[in-house]
């Protein structure tokens, strides 16, 4: 599993919102009994705005589809897609791979997502 991590505005440039996640996503990994093998972070960076290239969200979509990683973890789905088309992009990963899993903090909206 990988894990992605992302916040939008880190203007103290701790990286302390992606910490939190990512002990969240652990957390919630090993609830799952999912081995977390790599973790993707997008720190201060923006999911909204179009023009923006999240480059370990583009590198975690490589892996996934590779099967270098057999699912994602995050936080919340709103830290992962924020854009209908990255959303779209995901969900045709995982209907191309449909033993891949994805876990957040609130697993009945994300699979109401395409909705």
């Amino acid at each position: 599993m990988g894990i992605y991590t992302r916040i939008s505005r880190d203007d103290e440039g701790d990286a302390m919102g992606v910490a939190r996640q990512q002990q969240d996503c652990e957390r919630l990994a090993d609830l799952r009994s999912w081995q977390a093998v790599k973790a993707y972070e997008d720190n201060d960076v923006s999911a909204f705005k179009r023009n923006v290239v999240r480059d370990e969200f583009e590198l975690m979509l490589n892996d996934l589809r590779a099967g270098l990683i057999d699912g994602i973890v995050a936080y919340d789905l709103d830290r992962l897609a924020r854009q209908p088309r990255d959303l779209e992009r995901l969900i045709e990963i995982f209907d191309d791979r449909p033993r891949s899993e994805f876990g957040d903090h609130s697993p009945s909206r994300a699979r109401a997502a395409r909705l």
